[in-house]
């Protein structure tokens, strides 16, 4: 009876152990979806710019290459050529301005000598830059900190400045407006200047205005009503933008002008 029922037995286990094997024929008919999914895969990497050549390395090391060729495929940041990736990190140089070209004109003669004449030349490209992209701020605020100098921008020179500075005249803009610069060392910066505000900065030129006889009161280095009034009338003799701030230019042209007066009576006759 044993022996009887054996045969059967056997075909019962059978059936249920091939339900849960792969078909013999499965790998016949998922070759061609493989195949065209791989060479979708490879045109995609060389798309991309993907090496996708073999050589005699590790195992594990290619497929950590390749791994990482997928996930540059599938990465949402999109990546830049090479003259963009070189644009790019010349934008985030201290004196890089907008428009900058990588072939460098030639810095006219008049220019190269006047940063000459201040020890400048270093910064021959950056100023150029500068005069013709109108962007004086990133140039300006470097050389101050690396010489001490302070770009100062006229629209009229007077003639004792002349004298005692040089001058560079340069067309501005289409219309072709001449704008005056040059460099001076302050001995401060005004970099706060509000109402009740006291400070060794403000008792300095409260000191350069009163030699030029516009300002009458205590110097106590403090700013009030006079010492703005002070201001706005001197930028009004000077023909400046009225704006009661001692900017870089009425600053300027503040303590060069009370230096002035102290020398001539310095020199008047007893």
């Amino acid at each position: 009876m044993k022996n009887r029922y054996l045969p059967k037995l056997g075909r019962l286990t059978h059936v249920k152990v091939h339900r849960f094997l792969i078909p013999s024929n499965f790998f016949a008919l998922a070759k061609w979806p493989a195949l065209i999914l791989t060479a979708v895969l490879v045109l995609m990497f060389s798309a991309h710019g993907s090496d996708l050549s073999l050589s005699p390395v590790p195992a594990s090391s290619y497929l950590g290459r390749l791994v990482s060729q997928v996930a540059k495929v599938f990465d949402p940041v999109l990546s830049l050529p090479d003259n963009d990736m070189q644009l790019l990190a010349a934008a985030q140089t201290p004196l890089f301005f907008a428009g900058h070209n990588e072939e460098k004109p030639l810095v006219p003669l008049d220019i190269a000598g006047f940063l000459k004449t201040y020890s400048l030349s270093k910064f021959e490209n950056a100023f150029y830059d500068a005069l013709r992209f109108r962007q004086f701020k990133r140039v300006t605020e470097e050389i101050y900190r690396s010489t001490g100098y302070e770009l100062i921008r006229l629209d009229h020179v007077p003639g004792f400045v002349r004298k005692t500075h040089e001058v560079l005249s340069h067309p501005l803009g289409a219309a072709g407006q001449v704008a005056h610069f040059l460099f001076w060392r302050p001995l401060f910066r005004m970099n706060k200047f509000y109402y009740t505000y006291k400070g060794h900065d403000i008792f300095f030129l409260q000191k350069k205005l009163a030699a030029l006889e516009l300002y009458d009161r205590d110097l106590d280095g403090v700013v009030g009503p006079e010492l703005l009034f002070a201001v706005v009338q001197f930028q009004k003799q000077m023909s400046l933008e009225l704006t009661g701030y001692p900017d870089p230019t009425t600053l300027f042209l503040i303590c060069q002008l009370a230096d002035k007066s102290e020398i001539d009576l310095t020199d008047e006759p007893l």
